[in-house]
């Protein structure tokens, strides 16, 4: 009897293995599929620019960006800004990821408001974040920054050009290759959010 039992048991265990396997390559051929299926949202015309900023006016995976504060981007384009560059990505394998820079060129006067505008900014601290260790190309002007979540910024040439940037993300790290969608110079210096760079491990 004892042996009859321990067969059963025996048996029930591995079909139970085999049932587990089953499951966990579904699981895992469905994840990968989703990866897969998740497209690379580019947005470059300017016309749509409150498309993708956030708020209420914003298409719903826009609104509200994790919360980042967006507030340091321009509520709008008018027509004293000529918008030279614009672009907006939008990634979401597994969590929401946004990756823009916007840079306008503004008359004098324009330029002088704007700039009092995002210096008067509360800005945060963001050194340390990500590697960012300040920003030696530009001038600073205001910056939100979030330990987990990235930055928005934006910073002058001093020369009447502004360019307004962000990194948004989770989870220490970008699935986006940023490097290919937004010129190096406008990134903070130091600043590394690729898979397993030094701050994730230091968190993780």
């Amino acid at each position: 009897m004892k042996k009859k039992i321990g067969i059963v048991i025996l048996t029930t265990v591995l079909l139970a293995g085999v049932i587990l396997i089953v499951y966990a390559k579904s699981i895992v051929a469905l994840f990968g599929a989703m990866w897969e299926s998740a497209p690379i949202e580019i947005y470059d015309n300017i016309d749509d620019y409150e498309r993708y900023r956030s708020g209420e006016q914003a298409e719903k995976e826009f609104q509200s960006k994790w919360d980042m504060d967006e507030s340091i981007w321009p509520e709008s384009i008018t027509e004293k800004m000529n918008v030279t560059d614009y672009k907006m990505v939008y990634y979401d394998p597994w969590d929401a990821q946004y990756l823009g820079y916007l840079v306008v060129e503004y008359p004098p006067d324009a330029y002088t408001a704007e700039t009092q505008r995002l210096l008067d900014y509360p800005s945060t601290e963001y050194k340390g974040y990500y590697g960012v260790t300040g920003e030696s190309d530009y001038k600073l002007l205001a910056v939100y920054a979030d330990p987990y979540y990235g930055f928005v910024y934006a910073m002058t040439d001093e020369d009447n050009t502004i360019i307004y940037a962000e990194q948004i993300f989770c989870d220490y790290f970008m699935d986006l290759d940023y490097k290919k969608y937004v010129p190096e110079k406008y990134f903070l210096d130091g600043f590394d959010a690729s898979s397993g760079n030094s701050y994730q491990k230091s968190k993780m």
